[in-house]
């Protein structure tokens, strides 16, 4: 199975009435090393000869193959910077469904004492442009579609007061692996999952793009 190694990025917004969080697989590839050996040059003495000069030996080049060290530890969460995580984790046989994602979701979530969250059809559908999108460009935007989203009208269009967002790319995982490894592999994205504030819950998948939506104080 192919080894990747997955970066995510994480934000927690709350003045403007929700909460994100965010991640992102990147695969970085390190060029061979190359070493340039050099053989001195020969001092040739001049005798009799007087325009007899030394002789210059050709730079001979070698390319050694790199050998890579691997740092990182399976399966664990290591952040790099204000907002990003890295976790380094294998690919499973299949990608989750919605439906699969939020059962594992809400199994996760009942070991830990938060209510079942309930699936919903506009969450769903905003989730599923969401892991589109993120198909789309091979990658996570940051939650800057679902700020740009939420800022023109969207908890009216939404129907909800609060809402949330954990998006991800680049990997593929069963339900049970999304939920219990990657998103729990940070204080942020769990709490964001675990938090008992969601009633309400959409999920998206598209190829390796996948979107996951909570929501709270639906309106008729």
């Amino acid at each position: 199975m192919l080894i990747k190694k997955l970066v995510w990025i994480i934000a927690i917004l709350i003045g403007a009435n929700y909460l994100i969080a965010d991640y992102k697989n990147q695969t970085v590839m390190l060029p061979p090393k190359e070493e340039r050996i050099v053989i001195p040059e020969e001092l040739v003495i001049i005798t009799a000869t007087p325009t007899i000069a030394p002789t210059a030996i050709p730079t001979k080049k070698v390319r050694v193959p790199t050998k890579v060290v691997e740092k990182e530890e399976w399966g664990v969460a290591k952040q790099i910077d204000e907002v990003t995580w890295t976790m380094k984790i294998e690919d499973d046989p299949r990608m989750a469904t919605p439906r699969e994602i939020v059962e594992a979701l809400n199994e996760y979530r009942r070991r830990k004492g938060a209510q079942t969250l309930v699936w919903d059809d506009n969450l769903a559908r905003l989730a599923e442009e969401r892991a589109a999108y993120f198909d789309s460009i091979k990658s996570t935007d940051k939650h800057e579609g679902f700020k740009k989203y939420m800022d023109d009208n969207g908890f009216e269009k939404l129907r909800f007061t609060w809402v949330g967002e954990n998006s991800s790319f680049g990997y593929k995982l069963e339900g049970v692996h999304l939920i219990e490894w990657v998103f729990a592999g940070d204080k942020p994205h769990d709490d964001n999952q675990s938090n008992e504030r969601w009633s309400y819950v959409g999920v998206g998948v598209r190829g390796l793009g996948v979107d996951i939506i909570f929501g709270t104080g639906r309106s008729l």
